[in-house]
């Protein structure tokens, strides 16, 4: 058959964005990987090793040699999945820099790249052409249409392992699963594991920018070809200086690959390229792709030998991969024409908090067909639909909006619908100081409150089971439930700090780790644009947030487990702004519950609270199950305007009053109000304004 490769997106060198970025060499993690999971199933060794069995019996049969020989073909054809991990960041590649990777694959396996020539006359002679093809899927396990390639939210991108596995994982008799994740917790590239570990955790695991050399990549040698790299691990190739990570030292020279024609080799440890290199005796085939060199141009006929035997053996069932059965479930036969699969829609934010007045970018992130019309429905939003990929929105009434967005190609529609995504904020903010809750009286989340729970587990709620004060305070579920890695937010109203000086806020808090070891981490952040963007002005992390002993029960903190939390508020960045919020973020590691109560907020009051004393400003009952009585003390006659807001800023009842000098008096009903409500009232000198709480 006709060699076949992907070359149709090699025009897209217009869509590079990444050359300019500093280049950070990083090396490659599958030997650390691969020793660890042997240490917890040492069977894995053993299959291996029955692989390497195997290899020498396949290589030496006269029949493989035929099949391993340079005949120009393609002998294995390989069906991938790309699972993209994503927080809607950059991390999120493209399918055209997916495709671009793809293709870098398939140049280097086929002996193809345009810089073949680059490799020295000695090598040239062995140099191979590997006769392996990776195609997108075109049919999931599940028998639908797909283009191969996978979009998961998840925070496990930013300290991606196998735990992003867990997240989705095609069978691997069937798919070469790809995870591309943002950010690897060891620091590496990348790393796969060699045939013979459970097939749970079969695959690559890479960095997104070690993908291609277009988008997020640098587009450097060593960057876009260590791909190529840890699909060579897959295949059951190991370094050139042996079955370890550590390159450069003397005694490499005593271990091999077990490759017959890659010369012994220490390994190159700083990222050169030396092609004159002799460690070990001879001329180190620093070319190679399984060595650390920044110049990857090749493998040889001795890999390619290797990795055909990995592809008719059993174990690790890559043997399956390449069959004809195994081309028509995935939908990768030769010949096959490419089914348009519909889209999947999806979006992202720019922000999620504004003031009123201010406006948020969309972005249309629909993957798994192409997007050929859409349409965008913005609650509370100008304009309130939109066709365009990128719509700019306004938002100019305070409220909680919901964003929608419709997509459609010839083979369907796809919808999503994301509630409450848009808190718009009042402008100025209404909650004025000082300011004290301690979850008594008010429904949460509501009134001003959000709760983020960026995992999708386990949230902040209110709970009765323990309090500093009280009987409610929010508590967070760690003892079980959230993993390590889990962030959940809770986010205040806005505050209208505009006459208020010094500003300080306190909270009580109660926290259990469940082991000594424990680095959990209570971080608060304030905002003076209603959420727009966040500063980070407190840290409570490991043994400084513990306010009691280590417990692997469901911790409930008795009264002399809490601990004050003072968060200072008085620089003049947040102090006499008018719109600020706050923002308490839990990082789970190893912690058990943990609850926040009581948080007030005082500051030095400017001349809308002195106001209120002129007047003998008064409200009560407050909190109130019915009606509150207004009062005040007029110095002469004067009209007294009165209007009461909700959280949002929405005005819910008004009056007008003519008022003679001296006491007055009036009554504001509560007609089926309950919660957390601010009185403005309006006289000839100014403006003062009382939070008000109805309670049901």
């Amino acid at each position: 058959m006709k060699k076949i490769i992907i070359s149709a997106f090699l025009f897209i060198s217009s869509l590079q964005m990444g050359l300019g970025q500093q280049h950070v060499y990083r090396t490659c993690d599958t030997d650390v990987k691969w020793r660890e999971v042997i240490k917890t199933d040492p069977e894995a060794a053993e299959r291996n090793a029955q692989l390497r069995e195997f290899r020498k019996l396949f290589i030496a049969s006269p029949s493989a040699q035929k099949r391993i020989s340079s005949t120009g073909i393609i002998s294995y054809r390989i069906p991938v999945v790309f699972h993209v991990i994503h927080k809607y960041g950059t991390e999120n590649i493209s399918r055209a820099q997916i495709l671009d990777g793809l293709n870098l694959l398939n140049l280097s396996f086929q002996k193809l790249n345009s810089d073949t020539n680059q490799v020295i006359p000695l090598f040239q002679s062995i140099f191979a052409d590997c006769e392996i093809e990776l195609v997108l899927a075109n049919i999931d396990p599940f028998g639908n249409c797909t283009d191969g390639i996978t979009r998961t939210y998840s925070t496990l991108t930013s300290s991606a392992g196998d735990n992003v596995k867990a997240l989705i994982d095609w069978p691997s008799n069937q798919y070469f699963n790809i995870w591309v994740v943002q950010n690897i917790a060891s620091g590496a590239a990348g790393y796969a594991y060699y045939p013979g570990a459970n097939a749970n955790i079969d695959g690559v695991v890479i960095r997104h920018d070690y993908v291609g050399g277009i988008g997020t990549s640098n587009g450097t040698n060593y960057t876009e070809r260590s791909l190529t790299h840890e699909v060579g691990h897959w295949l059951d190739l190991p370094h050139t200086w042996g079955s370890t990570n550590n390159p450069g030292v003397a005694s490499n020279c005593n271990t091999d690959d077990g490759i017959s024609d890659t010369p012994n080799t220490i390994g190159t440890a700083n990222f050169s390229c030396n092609t004159a290199q002799s460690t070990c005796g001879v001329i180190d085939n620093v070319q190679n792709y399984m060595d650390y060199a920044s110049c990857h141009y090749m493998f040889t006929e001795g890999q390619k030998a290797a990795m055909h035997a990995t592809l008719n053996s059993s174990v690790g069932s890559r043997d399956n991969l390449s069959t004809l059965s195994n081309w028509i479930a995935t939908g990768t036969e030769i010949g096959r024409v490419i089914q348009t699969c519909t889209p999947v829609a999806d979006f992202s934010i720019q922000k999620r908090g504004v003031c009123a007045g201010s406006s948020i970018t969309f972005k249309d992130v629909s993957w798994g067909g192409e997007v050929a019309t859409r349409l965008w429905t913005f609650q509370g939003g100008t304009p309130a639909t939109d066709t365009s990929a990128n719509p700019t929105i306004a938002y100019l009434t305070p409220g909680v909006y919901n964003v929608t967005l419709s997509v459609s190609n010839s083979t369907g529609t796809d919808v999503i619908t994301r509630s409450g995504v848009v808190e718009v904020s009042p402008n100025p903010g209404v909650n004025l100081i000082p300011y004290s809750e301690g979850f008594e009286t008010i429904a949460f989340p509501s009134n001003g409150w959000i709760v983020e729970n960026l995992n999708n587990n386990n949230a902040w709620g209110l709970s009765s089971a323990a309090a500093a004060t009280g009987s409610n305070a929010l508590r967070l579920i760690n003892q079980s439930g959230n993993s390590a890695g889990s962030i959940d937010e809770i986010i205040t109203p806005t505050f209208n700090l505009s006459n208020v000086s010094g500003t300080m806020m306190t909270f009580k808090y109660a926290f259990a780790s469940k082991v000594n070891t424990d680095s959990s981490e209570l971080k608060v952040f304030y905002s003076v644009n209603c959420g727009d963007t966040w500063t980070q002005r407190f840290s409570r992390i490991g043994p400084s947030l513990v306010t009691a002993p280590t417990n692997n029960g469901n911790f409930i903190p008795t009264a002399s487990q809490w601990a004050t939390g003072t968060v200072n508020l008085v620089a003049n960045i947040i102090s006499g702004k008018p719109n600020v919020r706050l923002k308490f973020q839990f990082i789970n590691e190893s912690g058990n519950n943990i609850y926040i109560d009581d948080i007030n907020i005082s500051g030095i009051v400017g001349s809308q609270e002195l106001l209120a004393l002129q007047y003998d400003f008064e409200v009560f009952p407050n909190p109130s199950r019915s009606n509150v009585q207004v009062k005040l003390n007029l110095d002469r006659s004067q009209q007294v305007q009165m209007d009461l807001m909700d959280v949002t800023g929405r005005t819910v009842y008004s009056s007008s009053n003519d008022a003679l000098s001296g006491p007055f008096q009036t009554e504001i009903s509560n007609d089926g109000l309950s919660g957390v409500y601010f009185l403005r009232v309006s006289v000839e000198d100014g403006q003062f304004t009382k939070r008000i709480v109805f309670i049901p």
